[in-house]
């Protein structure tokens, strides 16, 4: 994102989400350059308590998505909590939720009360199923969603059990589509100088995964598990080599060509079970034991090396502990180190140039943004600092007075 100096520079951001869906909304829009007023409930977002926890008791979950953010801690189901979380959005350009649908609304903190209070609000929800149909107000979580959505019944192997996405694909997809959303309405107030309700769903992200294989079940193909392998073209999937695997992806007959000659197998290119793709779509075990027998003897990265030459992307299947080192990953500047020394992965959208901010303590900042939009709670602000002093020590107190 270089280039773009900061394009949300002077965008407030109001940001009442916990683990890690919602939090990766605001990370985003953070890393554009946001101001993310993380308002977390007394005792902090959960995903504080996950594990592993660093040696200044942040987990790694609430460090990832969390950085860069400014904590509040107030309690959203007391009036003065509310009565303080109306006053910051009157300065929010952004207010984002992901409670059950309705919760919100009960609290006072739903669309129709907050554009009451701010008419160019732009307020965002993210839940699991959506505000409407029979799911609408249950409550569902990354695994829970791959399972419902069919996405967890496309991973695995032929024959064994389903296995969910190891990543959380559904939770940070869910956020992803929420800050574009976020960033559509920015820039439709721009042209109209109203604020707009918008909202998104980990059902609906885990159906953006998978919108070919719909249309193929609609035609009455429905797609089966097939291990790294893909659904439309063959040979596209991991691939045995003398020590490791490699992925290989072939998109094309004209790509079969040189993947063949590369992988050392230039006859099967013309063998009438694998002239064209959906003849090897429908042969693929036959076709992957003939590579995988000319690849006996050769290692995977002399296998990777011949593919990249010709042309076809390959690449060694590595484990995660392969990253923490990797050079491209530092050419990208895809991690950043805060204040403190603590390294972090940055995401797609943060400029490589700018440094890491802080992952905060639980109500770090609550006294001090208070005190800037004048808003009054002196009371509550004796109890948040007490509330830090228990869980962080007078450290971090004094951190947040000066």
């Amino acid at each position: 994102m270089q280039g773009l100096d900061r394009p949300l520079a002077g965008v407030t951001v109001v940001d009442l989400t916990v683990n890690i869906a919602g939090p990766s909304a605001t990370l985003i829009l953070a890393d554009l350059g946001a101001r993310v007023l993380k308002v977390e409930p007394p005792g902090g977002d959960v995903s504080r308590t996950w594990s592993p926890q660093d040696t200044d008791g942040f987990s790694s979950v609430f460090s990832a998505f969390n950085r860069g953010k400014e904590s509040i801690v107030l309690d959203a189901k007391s009036v003065e909590g509310q009565r303080l979380l109306h006053e910051l959005v009157k300065h929010a350009d952004v207010f984002i939720e992901s409670m059950r649908p309705g919760k919100a609304d009960a609290l006072g903190l739903g669309w129709d009360a907050l554009r009451e209070i701010n008419e160019r609000l732009i307020y965002c929800s993210v839940n699991a199923f959506g505000n409407v149909g029979p799911l609408a107000g249950v409550a569902g979580f990354d695994a829970v969603v791959q399972a419902y959505s069919g996405l967890m019944d496309l991973t695995g192997h032929p024959g064994g059990d389903p296995a969910r996405v190891g990543g959380a694909v559904v939770d940070v997809g869910a956020g992803t589509w929420a800050a574009l959303e976020i960033l559509a309405a920015l820039l439709q107030r721009q042209q109209d100088g109203k604020g707009a309700r918008v909202q998104s769903t980990m059902l609906g992200t885990a159906i953006s995964y998978m919108l070919h294989h719909l249309v193929s079940t609609r035609l009455g193909v429905e797609p089966t598990r097939l291990g790294s392998a893909q659904h439309n073209f063959a040979p596209y999937q991991a691939i045995r080599t003398s020590d490791r695997l490699v992925m290989v992806g072939v998109n094309s007959d004209a790509m079969w060509k040189r993947a063949a000659l590369a992988l050392g197998v230039p006859e099967l290119a013309d063998d009438d079970r694998f002239r064209d793709n959906v003849i090897r779509n429908a042969n693929r075990v036959e076709l992957i034991a003939e590579i995988e027998r000319a690849l006996e003897m050769v290692p995977a990265e002399r296998v990777v090396d011949r593919l990249a030459a010709a042309g076809v992307p390959a690449a060694v299947v590595r484990p995660i502990g392969a990253l923490i080192d990797d050079p491209q990953l530092d050419a990208m500047g895809m991690w950043g180190t805060t204040s403190t020394g603590t390294v972090l992965p940055r995401t797609p959208a943060a400029d490589p140039d700018l440094p890491v901010g802080d992952v905060p303590y639980a109500g770090e900042h609550t006294v001090a943004i208070l005190s800037e939009f004048g808003i009054e709670g002196d009371e509550l602000s004796h109890l948040m600092n007490a509330f830090v002093v228990e869980q962080h020590g007078l450290g971090a107190m004094d951190k947040e007075l000066t």
